[in-house]
């Protein structure tokens, strides 16, 4: 088992056993804290920059197989997303640039609005610590569904539900 998995696991058993926390921290209604980062361009991030509107919040890894899978259901739904103005952002927690961008080249999948890499702040801001992790945020900046993987068509329910409620 590679050193990197082994530590991964190490990090969720102590975490998921000895924490009186779930391992998502923000509850449905609850304001989200900063989260910034620097875009795969170089760019400083900060992702009230798309306050205008809904977000779809996806945190995870390259290396991660349900990471990738969760990368894909997002991606079916990109016409859907498209038509209801939802901003999807990807944040990648401690990958380099060049690792990103590679899988991005190697998919076939919907690009993002915007690619983020976590140099830790993010991670610590959203108390992360189950990955991938899909935060939905209604047009009003406010946490609608924090959680875990969701099917597409999950995915699609959560936000129309979100969309319905205004």
């Amino acid at each position: 088992m590679s050193m990197k998995i082994l530590s991964t696991l190490t990090l969720f058993l102590a975490l998921t056993l000895f924490s009186p926390h779930s391992g998502f921290a923000l509850d449905k209604g609850e304001s989200l804290p900063e989260v910034r980062g620097t875009t795969l361009e170089g760019e400083p991030f900060d992702l009230s920059s798309f306050k205008d509107g809904p977000i779809l919040l996806k945190i995870g890894t390259t290396w991660c197989d349900a990471c990738r899978t969760q990368y894909q259901e997002i991606s079916n739904l990109g016409g859907y997303l498209k038509e209801n103005g939802i901003r999807f952002v990807e944040v990648f927690i401690q990958e380099k640039k060049k690792t990103v961008s590679k899988y991005f080249t190697k998919g076939k999948g919907l690009l993002p609005d915007a690619v983020v890499l976590d140099n830790g702040d993010i991670h610590k801001a959203l108390n992360v610590y189950l990955i991938p992790r899909v935060i939905l945020i209604d047009k009003n900046y406010r946490v609608y569904r924090d959680g875990s993987v969701l099917s597409e068509d999950e995915l699609k329910q959560k936000l129309t539900a979100m969309l319905a409620e205004g």
